[in-house]
């Protein structure tokens, strides 16, 4: 047991922030699962416990609960009972927040995941509150709100960014990003799960507006505080972070006056946008690696 606190301690200290996202919503899960495990064998197979139990960390439209219970607004994001419902997440926030942790560096991870998280449960909530719309009173837990912010956020700073998918093939990710969004609004004039996708919606949104907002120059979180004096390229900024992760076996680092043109760098990284990391040639991993110093 040491061992392995251990290791979870090191994972969320050293690790990519994606690792520690991920890793927090495995032990939330794996915990869940225990104490639902614990109810059944206290109270029966007809246990009702783990439900209220559960719902200490679920959403509630409510305001009068969630004035009383304020930390469901964040863990509600880390919930999940199901297998298939973390196992779905998970792998989502796996593909796309591996695309956005590339292409705009580790530290954008969990601001993105809060956000999204957070304006996917204020869309149910005003919903639910302003119109009755699924109903005045709805209960709703998981990462897909928080999961569908980087899918936007993803295809709004790479929309050509090219996602090889399993029986489809090579998919443009804007098209990909259309798609999911157009399930999500057949769900809503259908009434299938309205709730849940409304909170996805949302946290489309959260998504669009975080890579808005560092469009716009500032610097999230702290962007209520201080606007930088100037414009941010998101792209531009990744060059180091890129490199190192893709190309950590070239040999000694050339001086400064041998590094290449800023246009030989902004080819390659308009490349990486369009057919991803792996589409380089040794000799363009090598000018990113130069570029990086």
């Amino acid at each position: 047991m040491n061992s392995l606190w251990e290791d979870f301690k090191y994972h969320l200290s050293k690790g990519t922030r994606l690792n520690q996202v991920m890793l927090i919503n495995v032990i939330a899960f794996v915990l869940i699962l225990f104490l639902h495990l614990g109810f059944n064998i206290a109270q029966g197979v007809n246990a009702t416990g783990f439900g209220s139990a559960a719902d200490l960390l679920s959403l509630h439209t409510d305001l009068h609960y969630i004035l009383t219970h304020p930390w469901i607004l964040i863990t509600h994001m880390f919930t999940h009972v199901a297998v298939m419902h973390i196992l779905w997440n998970m792998l989502m926030l796996y593909w796309f927040g591996n695309i956005v942790g590339d292409l705009l560096g580790d530290k954008v991870i969990w601001p993105i995941y809060l956000t999204s998280g957070l304006v996917g449960a204020l869309t149910i909530i005003f919903f639910s509150r302003a119109f009755h719309y699924p109903s005045s009173e709805v209960i709703a837990y998981g990462a897909s709100a928080a999961v569908m912010g980087f899918v936007l956020a993803a295809a709004i700073t790479a929309p050509d960014y090219i996602m090889r998918l399993l029986l489809i093939g090579e998919v443009r990710l804007k098209f990909v990003a259309l798609a999911v969004i157009l399930i999500d609004l057949v769900g809503l004039a259908e009434n299938s799960n309205t709730g849940g996708h409304l909170g996805h919606i949302g946290g489309a949104v959260g998504g669009a507006l975080y890579i808005w907002f560092i469009k716009q120059g500032f610097s999230l979180p702290q962007w209520i505080k201080k606007r930088e004096p100037t414009k941010v390229i998101p792209i531009r900024r990744s060059v180091s972070t890129i490199a190192k992760e893709v190309n950590k076996e070239i040999s000694p680092k050339p001086h400064a006056s041998t590094q290449k043109p800023q246009a030989e760098v902004d080819r390659i990284l308009d490349k990486i946008r369009a057919k991803g990391i792996n589409s380089l040639t040794p000799e363009e991993k090598k000018t990113l690696e130069e570029a990086s110093l």
